[in-house]
């Protein structure tokens, strides 16, 4: 299950929380925050318990017990499921989508998936975390460029 020519292999470099407004209010979300090799970022919107999640693996926390993506993973090896990659293939005003790509017994499968999901099953299954291209010529969520 090759990457596809469009998809740029990146590193998580962490997450973060930023403010912004809607409906007239301030909100902070937690942004993603990834790095292709030639150092183009994106800041890609998720949630906080996934923000969470993907904090615990980038500190190298362990657990007494295991999370919800800890179980997942799980899940997935007891049906002979294996996580290969994911891509985050789009960001809009109307959310973020990402693609899990398995292997099964019965051949290969993607899934849709939340980009903060796949990033915290990608971190803790050691598996490729892809952007596509588009992403990173737009410089990062909603299209800022980051520093």
């Amino acid at each position: 299950m090759a990457a596809g020519s469009d998809e740029v292999k990146v590193e998580v470099v962490g997450v973060f929380e930023q403010e912004v407004s809607f409906q007239e209010q301030e909100h902070r979300i937690p942004l993603l925050l990834v790095r292709d090799p030639t150092g183009r970022k994106v800041r890609v919107p998720i949630g906080s318990c996934e923000g969470l999640a993907i904090q615990i693996v980038l500190e190298s926390h362990v657990l007494p017990r295991p999370l919800t993506h800890d179980l997942a993973l799980r899940l997935m090896e007891r049906l002979h499921a294996r996580l290969q990659r994911i891509v985050v293939d789009e960001l809009s005003d109307s959310g973020a989508h990402a693609t899990l790509y398995l292997t099964t017994s019965e051949g290969e499968i993607s899934m849709d998936a939340r980009p903060g999901d796949a990033v915290a099953l990608a971190l803790r299954a050691d598996v490729p975390i892809y952007v596509t291209e588009e992403l990173l010529a737009a410089g990062g969520a909603w299209g800022e460029q980051i520093s």
